[in-house]
């Protein structure tokens, strides 16, 4: 089995920060909202972000708050969102902000939720739309899109003034949720394609490719906003694919990666590895994220299935490349594109892509189901808000032989460090070709004042695919540090003198800390303890929750680990007695003043039992789900085909808002239609597993006429000569089956516990 060795000298290492001027701004109570060189700070302390994109123009408007509620459920505490001009603008002078565009009432959500709000206003989005958002009508107009014509200009400034309106009185510095706003998209980069409307002999555009064309169009689109009345803290923008240098226009560069673009094997498994050379304004503005890909769009040649770990690594690899406190995703909630006009105007970027989904295979689903990447990526979301002041002085340093080619097969890793303290990033994530298991990894940190090397006690492993973030030198409160440790930090909790501190590590590995200068007699509770010449060693093994606590002269620790398993369905809430870790076997949401605990269940199966588990405070609570209300007789399916179905209920009393369907298919897609309407309201190219749809999204359309399951076959297109040989035309020939082989019905049970019941049954010890 490969031994690891990975050795840093981080002895020189820490940042000089310069105060950005003129960058933020202050609330009514006096707090100041800012940004040094290299993150942006709130009362001049580090302001970690976890921001994900939602788009609430691709999601039923009454699911919003579900959504947002999935966001911070997620670990997200800012929401990005596109808003594409050519929606709430369809017709040249007419605006329209209601329904799924009133953007207004996303950012009042976000507020009531404690998120914080990122619209992306364009003008041009990308973002897989139709013309990337921008109005069709604007083709037809004497102006030069995504330049500084004037007459383009004058249309910019008419829709700026609207969503000027739109956010009046909405700023963070208002007591609001708009913390940035971000202005064009890929300019120079990404075309918004007229071919897709007009044909193939229709250009494209990318915008100005010279650096200082490009530097005056964002310059005159901020002068456009401001004129507006558009004045949020930041402004932002995407700094991929720039033609010149933009250090100097007071916008906060942002970046992507994706590592699922393309079928394996491909490119992009350069981000298994550690590199931070890309970011040319490292030092002198802030590195913020905004797309780290969690999945990728489907199209007809590609239908990605990303891996929770292609999502988990790209994350980790990126952050930790570079001096940043601004994580963000792309895209964190599916959703599902509108269409226009009669109904089937359809709004994606190419005929290539589905013409209703926009599910990208995103943490969360386009309708509103948690997949493993929402759970696998939630405990490094909440390291980065957890913890990201201990990590805001550190430097990126590499180990002293570092993995830069992506075919090398050794562990991946850096080092962010400052003074006394670091934090380790390791990525054993291959993506072409899967990495081993590392069941050896020792690690050497020598700082400024001394050289940690661990573990001393026991034995770290990582499996293949997994990552993970080590604290070494980590302030734990209470006059204590902690030198070294094999788990990764989750949750800073509990007070001043008797901090909290939460870490997880895979099931059933041994977990070890050094705390320095306390001996054995000060440590009590679970776990071996060894005494070491600079302090004193913990060993748990986390196949459960363990606590122990560590007393100094200031106060007492405390420390738990648990599994990463129970991290990645874990929540944080407020409570009378503090704030307090809680983690499930169920999907966990905090909503209001209750615990709700969901899954989706068969139709007519038992009970399920599940638990809310209190480490570090109290006994588990045993939470009963009930069983699904509806019966497999509620929903009446009516085959037309070997390939289509349609699917009605009659019973009025039957309660089917949460009615869910497993739909497994041979075939090329599958379609979903309003019987009614005969509208297409959903769509999937086969992946090869069943697509799941939440059925109670259209209850009305079950109890009218029903809903139509249609699957295609697969096709391929044959050209077709005439008589002298000449291409004029094509036709399709299909290839194979389109059949419906199952329908597996579901419904979505919940339970909720109070928080006041969470508080006194920690007091009481009591099982509920």
């Amino acid at each position: 089995m490969p031994h690891d060795f990975i050795d840093y000298d981080a002895a020189e290492a820490g940042l000089d920060f310069t105060t950005l001027e003129g960058w933020g701004a202050t609330d009514a109570h006096g707090r100041r909202l800012g940004a040094n060189n290299y993150h942006l700070t709130l009362d001049g302390a580090p302001f970690p972000v976890v921001s994900g994109e939602f788009i609430p123009q691709r999601y039923p408007e009454a699911e919003w708050r579900d959504a947002l509620l999935a966001m911070r459920d997620g670990g997200c505490s800012v929401v990005s969102s596109y808003v594409f001009w050519g929606l709430v603008e369809p017709r040249a002078g007419e605006f329209d902000f209601t329904g799924p565009n009133d953007i207004r009432r996303v950012a009042e959500l976000c507020a009531e939720l404690g998120l914080l709000f990122a619209p992306r206003i364009g003008p041009f989005n990308n973002s897989e739309y139709l013309l990337g958002g921008l109005p069709p009508w604007l083709y037809g107009m004497p102006l030069v899109e995504r330049s500084n014509d004037p007459r383009y200009l004058e249309r910019v400034r008419l829709y700026f003034e609207r969503i000027a309106a739109e956010f009046d009185g909405l700023y963070w510095s208002d007591g609001g949720s708009i913390l940035l706003v971000q202005l064009e998209n890929e300019l120079a980069h990404a075309p918004n394609d007229w071919r897709t409307l007009f044909g193939y002999t229709a250009t494209d555009h990318r915008g100005p490719a010279d650096g200082d064309e490009f530097a005056a169009h964002m310059r005159a689109l901020q002068a456009c906003a401001v004129e507006a009345g558009i004045t949020p803290p930041f402004f932002a923008m995407t700094a991929w694919g720039l033609p010149g240098d933009v250090a100097d226009l007071g916008y906060l560069p942002t970046y992507g990666a994706y590592m699922d673009l393309h079928p394996q094997p491909g490119g992009n498994h350069v981000l298994t590895t550690f590199q931070g050379g890309e970011y040319p304004y490292r030092g002198v503005l802030p590195t913020a994220f905004c797309e780290l890909g969690t999945g990728s769009p489907a199209r007809a040649a590609y239908r990605p299935m990303t891996p929770a770990g292609s999502m988990a690594t790209t994350a980790l690899t990126r952050f930790a490349s570079v001096e940043s406190l601004f994580l963000g995703y792309y895209l964190f909630h599916g959703g599902t594109n509108p269409v226009r006009g009669d109904g089937f105007g359809w709004t994606t970027k190419e005929p290539a892509f589905p013409q209703r989904s926009y599910d990208f295979w995103a943490p969360v689903s386009e309708f509103g189901e948690r997949r493993e990447s929402f759970h696998r990526s939630l405990p490094f979301n909440r390291f980065v808000l957890e913890f990201g002041a201990d990590l805001a002085p550190t430097q990126v340093i590499e180990p002293r032989d570092p993995v830069l080619d992506p075919e090398d097969a050794r562990l991946r890793s850096v080092v962010r460090a400052a003074s006394g303290s670091a934090f380790v990033f390791l990525a054993n994530y291959g993506n072409n070709v899967a990495l081993e298991d590392r069941t050896d990894v020792r690690i050497s940190v020598a700082l400024s004042e001394r050289e940690v090397s661990f573990p001393r006690r026991s034995t770290l492993a990582l499996a293949s695919g997994a990552t993970g973030v080590l604290p070494v030198g980590l302030s734990l409160g209470a006059g204590l540090t902690l030198l070294s440790s094999t788990a990764q930090p989750l949750a800073r909790l509990g007070t001043t003198d008797e901090p909290l501190l939460v870490f997880h590590a895979a099931e059933g590995a041994e977990a070890e800390y050094t705390v320095a200068e306390v001996d054995a007699s000060a440590v009590a509770g679970d776990g071996e303890v060894f005494d070491e010449t600079d302090g004193a060693t913990v060993v748990v093994r986390a196949d459960a929750p363990a606590t122990f606590t560590v007393t100094s002269g200031s106060g007492r620790a405390t420390i738990t680990t648990i599994p990463t398993a129970h991290a990645e369905y874990s929540t944080i809430v407020p409570t009378t007695a503090g704030r307090r870790l809680l983690t499930s076997d169920a999907e966990l949401s905090w909503i209001g003043d209750d615990i709700v605990l969901s899954a989706i269940r068969p139709l007519e199966a038992p009970p399920l039992h599940a638990v809310l588990r209190r480490p570090g405070f109290g006994d588990d609570i045993a939470v009963t789900l009930p069983a699904p209300t509806v019966a497999h007789t509620t929903v009446r399916v009516e085959h037309l085909s070997p390939s289509r179905v349609l699917l009605t209920v009659d019973d009025v009393a039957a309660d089917i808002g949460e009615l869910w369907l497993d739909i497994a298919y041979t075939g090329d897609l599958v379609r979903l239609f309003d019987a009614d309407t005969g509208l297409l309201v959903g769509d999937d190219f086969s992946r090869g597993i069943p697509w799941r749809v939440k059925l109670g999204r259209f209850e009305s359309a079950l109890r009218g006429a029903g809903l139509q399951l249609r699957v295609e076959p697969l096709s391929t297109v044959v050209e077709v000569p005439n008589d002298e040989g000449i291409l004029l035309d094509h036709a399709e020939q299909t290839e194979g089956e389109a059949r419906i082989d199952g329908l597996a019905f579901a419904e979505r049970v919940s339970a909720a516990v109070t928080l006041e019941d969470v508080v006194a049954g920690i007091a009481a010890g009591a099982r509920v």
